[in-house]
């Protein structure tokens, strides 16, 4: 079957196939890069994936004390209220 044709049945696919198909997809790509997305149960899943945020650094932004943000915006909102009365 052709490409075209695959994507021309896709497309007439139901709402929730399409969303089953990408599934798939994604599964079988992970699998051709040697990575296993399918666990066993939801508790497993639950582990994995506090495992994973454990071993992220997380970082959180907040304008609280950005100086150079709020002058930047002041730039720019002079900038612009300059522009509109020209």
């Amino acid at each position: 079957m052709l490409l075209n044709d695959l994507l021309q049945t896709v497309s007439k696919l139901s709402h929730q196939d399409k969303l089953r198909l990408i599934h798939f997809l994604l599964l079988e790509v992970a699998k051709e890069e040697g990575c296993n997305l399918e666990l066993a149960d939801n508790q497993e899943q639950e582990n994995a994936l506090l495992k994973q945020l454990q071993s992220t650094e997380a970082v959180v932004w907040s304008p609280y004390e950005s100086y150079e943000a709020a002058q930047k915006l002041s730039e720019l909102l002079t900038a612009a209220q300059q522009e509109g009365h020209a």
